[in-house]
């Protein structure tokens, strides 16, 4: 009975943390739109997501407070594959298919997991923005844009101590350069660690694996 209730629970555990995730999604495009915050459907999403958003905004550094709702969602992004992998892991234990030794290797796997999924998400999200704050300053925007606002805001610590390095040109490749670093920090670090983390995964010492 242990081990299907584990299983139940580890699925129950990975829907109910995707359909937060797109709570989070829909309640940061609502803040695009200044919707009415008496309607009904705009307060039931608040108190899902704004008490989480408001924890993180309270402990990430002043300069990144304003984007605790992203934040908000690369958490729930980690403890959709955490926390399911975690029940998993005690599911098969359970049923007898690995070891006591197997349970730390497979813990550490699936945290291992989360945690590269995530940088690895936010890693092409920080290219595709550093692109398009290359192109949109071919053609110099309106610095009252809140959009062009928004952008140099999350591109501007990446790319400052690369134009302070590069020497000085008509054209800025400090975006293309960062979101080169980027991707080769993507290619031969975070992709290594997402597949040392699907061995830890099926780590055990009687020879099964789930």
């Amino acid at each position: 009975m242990i081990e299907p209730g584990l299983f139940f629970l580890a699925k129950l555990a990975e829907w109910g943390l995707r359909i937060y995730g797109w709570m989070i999604i829909i309640a940061i495009l609502m803040t695009w739109v200044n919707p009415d915050p008496r309607n009904p459907v705009v307060r039931f999403l608040h108190g899902l997501t704004y008490p989480l958003f408001n924890y993180l905004a309270q402990r990430l550094p002043p300069a990144l407070r304003l984007f605790s709702a992203y934040a908000s969602l690369l958490v729930v992004w980690f403890l959709e594959v955490f926390v399911p992998g975690v029940l998993v892991t005690l599911a098969v234990f359970a049923g007898g298919k690995i070891a006591v030794g197997a349970l730390a290797p497979r813990f550490l796997g699936y945290f291992l997991l989360g945690a590269g999924s995530v940088i690895q998400s936010f890693v092409f999200f920080l290219i595709v923005l550093l692109l398009i704050w290359f192109f949109l300053a071919l053609i110099n925007p309106s610095v009252n844009s809140m959009i062009v606002r928004t952008l140099f805001v999350l591109v501007d610590p990446f790319i400052t101590p690369i134009q302070r390095a590069l020497p000085r040109s008509r054209m800025d490749f400090s975006p293309l350069i960062a979101a080169g670093i980027f991707f080769l920090f993507n290619f031969f670090l975070i992709s290594r660690i997402i597949s040392f983390s699907a061995v830890l995964t099926r780590a055990t010492s009687l020879g099964a694996f789930f």
